[in-house]
């Protein structure tokens, strides 16, 4: 009996530490099943959600890549491969982009020009957002005179624009075309520089009026340091002296500062705006979907066409309108702000040390020539014959005589284009105010010659002279066609043929070649 009691006690410890043991793994079953259940209850419900918005936006953001690259290449399939061989990010950006102190400018490196009928294809911005080929440095080589031609549109060498287009077809200018190139090769061949090379740099933008010109030049252009300035404008004046208001100001109309000003605003048109350039500048579908489109360009038009359409006093049969004198009185005031915005443009240069000439464009309406064909269609049209039923002609006359009068008062120098055609029988206005490659040139000769005798002080010889104009016209994209263009040596000496590429100034280069070579 003795024997058996630690025996007992033995396994009444076991059974006793079974049930401790079974109590501790209920507890625990127990702990954990709530714990699940706060977790079931609480958290995964909290996990759940993350998860399936991650799901979402990691489907999103791969809907999106992929309609990106669907979008890139796309483009890749198109002519803009050509344009952008070798950076061709460049495709997603606006050939304008909004400036902070001047509305708008040029893109650097993007292309400006495509398919020109009378030759090279693409014609590209420079690093400072020019029409050049040639890139321009901040520090001026000691054996450069280095010019500026500024304006709007037609200093920049624009073809045809608006209606005109569709009605009559496209005409474009080349670079070698442009007033600008013409009137370097002038002037090193009539008026050379000892030990200097004369560039002149096409530092136009179209759509620019003489708010613009001085802005600019205040902005941008003087830090390149210029030996002269030569703007020709006068056009992007007209139709915003044409509106007529009591609270007219003349940086608030127009193209000056409509898109910058809405961004400011923070109001619903502003941001989409930004919105939408922002998407255009960074998107390749946005750039596919908004192919050949430049939306700075389009959102300030827009933005002008809704001003023009809310403003303007018009005279009422019953005399609620202003009155004829009242009206007259804001376009004297309009186009004097204009005037004192050029005698302004004059003192800033003059305060430079920087010799100027100012340039007063051709306008169709205004001239008095004999209309070729081609200017029968487009004076046929309403388009600018009146802005606002203003008589654009009669506004241009009243500001050209007004800036003649300044000019003898302030003593700046002006050449007034506005009829210098009137005994030409050719082809000279593309549309409105822009010019065939003929008219460039004369224009680009007589400007020459102003420089030549007014800036530089040398007389004019005979060959300076212009004795017949209509002899300066011929335009090979009517009367010829290439027939045959020699291989380039490799990729990188120049273009591929002369109907593509346009890599820079070696396309102005030439070589001796064989006599018995054809070329």
């Amino acid at each position: 009996m003795s024997e058996d009691k630690p025996a007992s006690r033995s396994n009444g410890n076991i059974r006793a530490t079974s049930v401790d043991r079974e109590y501790s793994e209920n507890d625990k079953f127990a702990t954990n099943t709530q714990s699940l259940g706060i977790i079931s209850r609480y958290v995964w419900p909290f996990f759940s959600i993350v998860l399936y918005v991650a799901f979402v936006l990691a489907a999103v953001v791969f809907i999106f890549v992929g309609l990106e690259m669907l979008g890139y290449y796309s483009l890749r399939r198109t002519y803009l491969t050509d344009v952008y061989p070798k950076d061709f990010s460049l495709v997603k950006r606006n050939n304008t982009r909004a400036m902070t102190h001047y509305d708008y400018d040029f893109e650097p490196r993007v292309c400006l020009n495509y398919y020109t009928l009378k030759g090279n294809r693409f014609e590209y911005a420079n690093n400072a957002g020019f029409r050049e080929p040639r890139d321009i440095s901040l520090n001026k080589p000691a054996d450069e005179y280095r010019v500026f031609l500024t304006g709007g549109s037609t200093a920049f060498g624009h073809g045809t624009s608006d209606e005109v287009v569709a009605i009559r077809g496209p005409y474009s200018l080349e670079y070698r075309e442009t007033i600008s190139h013409i009137m370097e090769k002038i002037l090193n061949a009539s008026a050379p520089i000892e030990g200097k090379t004369i560039r002149v740099y096409n530092a136009a933008v179209w759509g620019h009026a003489y708010q613009h010109d001085l802005i600019r030049y205040l902005a941008k252009l003087r830090q390149y340091n210029p030996d002269l300035v030569v703007s020709l404008d006068g056009a992007n004046e007209i139709p915003l002296i044409c509106e007529l208001k009591p609270d007219w100001n003349y940086f608030k109309v127009g193209q000056y500062d409509n898109i910058l000003r809405q961004f400011f605003n923070y109001d619903n048109t502003g941001l989409a705006s930004y919105l939408t350039l922002w998407i255009k500048n960074n998107s390749y579908l946005a750039t596919r979907i908004w192919l050949d489109r430049d939306l700075v360009h389009e959102i300030s038009e827009e933005t002008w066409k809704r001003a023009q359409s809310k403003s303007g006093p018009k005279i009422t049969k019953q005399g609620a309108g202003p009155s004829v004198e009242q009206m007259s009185r804001m376009v004297d005031h309009n186009v004097a702000t204009v005037v004192r915005m050029v005698e302004n443009y004059h003192s800033v240069l003059a305060n430079d040390s920087v010799p100027h000439i100012f340039a007063l464009q051709p306008w169709l309406y205004l001239s008095n020539k004999p209309l070729h064909p081609n200017e029968q269609v487009v004076s046929k049209m309403e388009g600018k014959r009146h802005f606002m039923g203003i008589p654009s002609d009669k506004i241009y006359e009243l500001l050209i005589a007004r800036i003649m009068e300044s000019a003898v008062q302030k003593d700046y120098h002006v050449v007034n284009f506005s009829q210098y055609f009137d005994d030409v029988q050719e082809w000279v206005f593309s549309d409105w105010c822009h010019l065939t490659a003929g008219a460039n040139y004369l224009i680009a000769k007589e400007l020459s010659n102003q420089v030549k005798e007014y800036v530089f002080k040398h007389p004019l010889s005979e060959s300076d002279r212009i004795a017949n104009k209509n002899s300066y016209f011929w335009d090979l994209a009517y009367s010829s066609k290439v027939d045959y263009s020699p291989p380039p040596e490799s990729e990188s000496t120049g273009p591929r043929n002369i109907l593509s590429g346009y890599p820079g100034e070696r396309v102005y280069a030439s070589k001796a070649v064989p006599t018995n070579n054809r070329l």
